[in-house]
């Protein structure tokens, strides 16, 4: 079995109930770590609450996620610390189980599935889905706790299901917690099935404090040796083959291969033993080849490797004086002889021509670019005659590399030039390639982690300077969250139909600005939104009919403070409009009208009272649902924008059709709001979700493709495969 290699650490020395203090020592660390979270955890969790009581359309589901919502938002203190105290005694349970962590599984697994609900069951695949997720997202981190607790207990590296602060216990701790918040049955499955790894706690944060806790405490590992043991283990879950993508493409592939190559090995007698520097007895460099899921191995005449060799090295030094030259494979075929090559040589080349060409012909690249990419065409090809993965996966070095430069050109935009860093840095890692590559295909993934620091560094430049419009961006969504809020608030109240006209309008004109503010300011001042909520309530149940004489005093008691804070809170956003004047004149002569009706209404007012009620409640639903549906339908370009992420290149046409190229460099929370600078992270500008919309349906923004052009060059290459 594979294991990570580990640094030797004095631990052999610690007891058995040492080992064990050291691993409940760390308990403090992580749950000190995951309270600095809560806050913001908590928030999450409320607005996505808030959104499916907003959005959706089943009335169960809104008012559970509502009262669910409006639950944690009274007891936010309360939550953090359930699950503070849950999260500490379920880590110490297991970090004190974990001698006997298969018998206890194997325990807890028995039990009787004909006692188990479909809800249970649904329950259980959602929770293991998300525990996945979070275990793929904080892998390498997880991979090195569980060398580091292995070697405390001196054991071989444990696995994630043996580690005491695996991700399935931080989600079980969770949902305990919400389940003493609100012992119902039907908001633990909503939170379940809302909650997402983005949604979640980050649990990376924690292992890397769990991680550097232990290094303190002289538990070392080799962390390099951790990652690639990490990256070998996780490689399978990036569908890095065409198999996982096109299977047709895939056959296409091998039989432009495999076939051909069985048939010349066979011919060849064979290929001789393989010496240390790769060359064969029978004088012959070794390639693999991938054949039906097995390994196979073809044969490269040393003399056109070498050849090949000499020919990479004149291209170096001509390129000064023909920079422009690009057609060396398609001059490599012309000046072979058909001996000197095998068929299998002839396919490589043909097919590596082919995607070259269509990287040359891609307008998104500077000609500048094109120009460097192109000197890497021999490189490249000796190493797809080296190793066929070339063709077969996306994350071969060689491939990879070519990917990442056609990526960074864009950066460039169409105005490269040599002064450029990044110019400097793309033509210096070509050089590179050029000057020592022969067999060692590392090379590639060496030039590749430079590129890739490069582009890291210049990212941190990028978000130092757009921090002050990330700043306002957060405070414009706020608002329009709050208004959101405010909205959802007045609209529970005026769609039961028992609020009066002039009253509805007030409400949605002038009290929704004030819970706006509340709401903004809740952190701050929560009383102000507890305030102007009753008094939005004491309104509304001030002109519901008074039927006995107890209701009416009642009325006459509240009235005078109920205006008071009418008439300071709409100062408070001056609205001193004759409307106002208005408004309260109905309001008098409204409530007058309550205080003369008679105290007894007949059977049949009563009737008519309650259908008119129940007919106006009716219209809101239907008017409700159909601008739900409305603002939930989604083009094409919506659910592109939905989609997006840091990172894309748009190229914006000005209305004097000047077009310049622009990164998303900053995504709001609730993706109301983007934030978009050069590369430099100058000349940035906000607009708002809507605003980018309008602009990529009118064509005046377009998305600078993003997809690998290795990948779509090959699948263009082998529509009308070689022979």
């Amino acid at each position: 079995m594979d294991t990570v290699p580990l640094n030797t650490a004095k631990v052999s020395e610690f007891s058995s109930s040492s080992r064990l203090l050291m691993l409940q020592s760390l308990v403090p660390v992580a749950t000190n770590l995951i309270s600095s979270q809560l806050e913001a955890f908590t928030s999450r969790l409320t607005d996505a609450l808030f959104k499916i009581s907003d959005q959706t359309l089943q009335p169960e589901e809104a008012a559970s996620s509502f009262q669910a919502c409006q639950l944690l938002k009274r007891n936010q203190t309360t939550f953090y610390r359930l699950l503070a105290s849950q999260i500490s005694t379920m880590l110490m349970k297991e970090v004190s189980a974990i001698n006997t962590r298969k018998r206890l599984k194997d325990n807890h697994d028995i039990k009787d599935i004909s006692l188990v609900t479909f809800e249970e069951m649904e329950n259980k695949v959602l929770t293991n889905n998300l525990t996945k997720s979070l275990e793929v997202n904080s892998a390498e981190k997880l991979v090195e706790l569980n060398c580091r607790i292995g070697l405390v207990m001196k054991r071989t590296p444990i696995t994630v299901s043996q580690n005491p602060f695996r991700p399935e216990i931080f989600v079980n701790a969770v949902l305990q917690a919400w389940m003493e918040l609100e012992s119902t049955t039907v908001t633990p499955h909503l939170i379940i099935r809302i909650m997402q790894p983005d949604l979640f706690l980050n649990l990376n944060s924690v292992y890397q404090g769990v991680n550097d806790a232990l290094a303190e405490r002289g538990i070392v590992v080799d962390t390099d040796a951790v990652k690639r043991e990490n990256k070998k283990r996780h490689a399978p879950l990036k569908s890095e083959d065409l198999d996982s993508r096109d299977p047709y493409l895939q056959n296409k592939l091998r039989n432009i291969f495999y076939p051909q190559a069985s048939k010349e090995r066979n011919q060849a007698g064979g290929v001789g033993t393989v010496a240390q520097d790769g060359v064969g007895q029978s004088g012959h460099l070794q390639s693999w080849l991938p054949a039906g899921g097995a390994v196979d191995t073809v044969t490269i005449d040393r003399q056109f490797f070498d050849y090949l060799t000499g020919m990479q090295k004149q291209i170096q030094q001509n390129q000064l004086a023909q920079p422009e030259d690009r057609s060396h494979l398609r001059r490599l075929t012309q000046e072979a002889s058909a001996g000197e090559l095998t068929h299998i040589d002839q396919n490589t080349i043909e097919l590596l021509a082919r995607i070259f060409d269509y990287v040359f012909s891609d307008d998104s690249i500077p000609e500048e670019i094109k120009s460097l990419i192109g000197q890497l065409q021999i490189p490249t090809l000796k190493v797809a005659l080296l190793d066929k993965d070339f063709f077969f996966k996306e994350n071969h070095p060689a491939r990879v590399l070519i990917d990442t430069l056609a990526k960074s050109s864009v950066l460039l935009g169409n105005d490269a030039t040599s002064e450029d860093p990044l110019y400097q840095m793309i033509e210096g890692i070509v050089d590179r390639v050029q000057q020592d590559f022969d067999q060692q295909i590392e090379l590639f993934s060496d030039v590749v982690a430079d590129l890739e620091a490069f582009l890291k560094s210049e990212e941190a430049q990028t978000e130092q300077a757009i921090s002050e419009p990330v700043e306002q961006a957060l405070k414009q969504e706020k608002m329009r969250l709050a208004r959101e809020f405010a909205e959802n608030d007045v609209a529970i109240r005026t769609d039961t139909g028992e609020v009066a006209g002039f009253v509805e309008e007030f409400l949605r004109k002038q009290w929704i600005r004030i819970l706006t503010i509340a709401h903004n300011v809740k952190e701050e001042k929560p009383n102000a939104l507890e305030n102007a909520l009753r008094t939005m309530d004491d309104l509304i149940w001030s002109l519901k009919p008074k039927n006995t004489s107890e209701e009416r005093k009642e009325l006459v008691s509240k009235l005078p403070a109920m205006l008071t804070l009418l008439n300071a809170w709409l100062n408070a956003i001056k609205w001193d409009e004759p409307d106002r004047v208005l408004f309260f004149s109905k309001l008098a002569e409204r409530h007058a009208a309550i205080a003369r009706a008679p105290l007894e209404l007949s059977p049949r007012r009563q009737l008519e009272i309650a259908v008119n009620i129940a007919q106006r409640a009716s219209e809101k639903r239907l008017n409700r649902h159909f601008v739900d549906q409305n603002e939930q339908e989604s083009d094409e370009w919506g659910q592109m924008v939905e989609g997006l992420e840091r990172g894309v290149w748009f190229d914006f046409t000005t209305t004097a059709g000047v077009t310049n190229r622009f990164k998303l460099a900053w995504v709001s929370p609730k993706r109301t709001r983007y934030i978009f600078t050069n590369r430099q992270g100058h000349d940035s500008f906000s607009i708002s979700r809507e605003e980018l919309l309008a602009q990529l349906r009118n064509g005046d923004a377009t998305i600078v493709s993003a997809e690998s052009i290795v990948d779509r060059a090959l699948v263009e290459a082998l529509r009308d495969p070689p022979n």
